[in-house]
């Protein structure tokens, strides 16, 4: 039996369904997959749901309300602007950006804050926006609960483009003070975006009273990391724009350019897909179930190792010291290890 035929002939097992995160998937008639499939993807017991939807069935068919509220469509347009993004701001200026450098056969053709800004563009516009949108949409589910307070993370959104859009302006033409005002209004902006949405997901999985999962300390951790490189971000934003010479700006690039980026990619974006992989590979695709054990003794190494490769940049950066270096490399070498475990 698939769930638009289940609904079909019994509509009034609708709210048993959207307890376990139906809830406008699939439009009216919903989607067209196996009671067993929502089961495993939904995170219930195959036995429960069967009883709960036949208690369901008994009763007399009422008025069922098919709308949707916003948080059930509140994705679609982070994934919108998030895709507008990356095809303005991220492929085609970064198209241009190579063209440029083709051209005048140099690398040091482009400006470094062109660079900053397109690349600025990709994380918090195509990756940060797709993040959000899919995490009100999804982590909701896997609690079997509804977003908390869904105004609020629509405000996020409006805060989070228009943050983005005043920094990608702002920081390569930041010599006029006007613009220099907006590149950093923009970057709080992001900065209380990305606070907001870390409250409203805590809220939501706090109502939940759900335990909780493996899983779910990759997330806590990648949302960690995802508040952390913004205030780096935005420290980084502020030294280069206002460094009085070249020689300061290259040292300030040397320095936290590459913390920045290992803060963004391996805190943020690889430990929230490690996370949510372990949620969809198993219960979507059914793949066996990582050990609980397994999954929280190597999160600890791995953001140990985040936190150490970007450290130990700076101190190698700062001192010197050989040893730093190579701890920096050790740190490398564990998150290598804690992706293939």
């Amino acid at each position: 039996c698939t769930i638009r035929e289940l609904l079909r002939h019994y509509p009034q097992t609708r709210s048993v369904l959207d307890l376990y995160g139906l809830k406008g998937c699939g439009g009216p008639e919903g989607p067209a997959e196996s009671l067993g499939f929502f089961a495993r993807a939904h995170g219930v017991e195959l036995s429960r749901l069967l009883q709960e939807l036949q208690a369901a069935s008994d009763k007399p068919v009422q008025a069922v309300s098919q709308g949707t509220s916003p948080a059930d469509t509140i994705y679609r347009r982070f994934f919108r602007a998030g895709i507008a993004v990356t095809l303005t701001a991220g492929a085609v200026w970064g198209a241009l950006l190579l063209i440029t450098i083709g051209l005048k056969r140099n690398f040091t053709a482009i400006s470094i804050f062109d660079i900053n800004a397109h690349g600025h563009a990709q994380i918090f516009g195509w990756v940060g926006l797709f993040v959000m949108g899919f995490a009100y949409q999804a982590f909701p589910r896997f609690k079997h609960t509804s977003l908390w307070n869904p105004r609020l993370a629509v405000l996020t959104f409006y805060l989070m483009l228009g943050g983005l859009i005043l920094r990608v302006i702002g920081e390569p033409l930041h010599r006029f003070a006007f613009l220099f005002c907006l590149g950093l209004l923009g970057t709080v902006l992001e900065l209380v975006a990305i606070s907001l949405f870390i409250l409203i997901i805590a809220k939501t999985f706090r109502h939940s009273q759900k335990p909780f999962e493996a899983y779910d300390y990759y997330i806590g951790a990648a949302f960690f990391w995802f508040f952390a490189q913004a205030v780096l971000d935005l420290f980084h934003l502020y030294m280069t724009t206002t460094a009085s010479t070249k020689t300061t700006l290259l040292q300030q690039v040397s320095t936290w350019q590459a913390p920045l980026r290992d803060l963004q990619i391996h805190g943020f974006a690889l430990t929230l897909i490690l996370g949510v992989s372990q949620r969809f590979l198993h219960g979507i695709y059914g793949f066996p179930e990582i050990p609980r054990r397994r999954a929280l003794g190597t999160l600890a190494p791995l953001t140990a190792a985040v936190a150490g490769e970007a450290l130990f940049f700076v101190l190698f950066r700062q001192t010197g010291q050989p040893l730093h270096a190579g701890l920096m490399y050790a740190c490398m070498v564990t998150i290598a290890v804690s992706v293939v475990v």
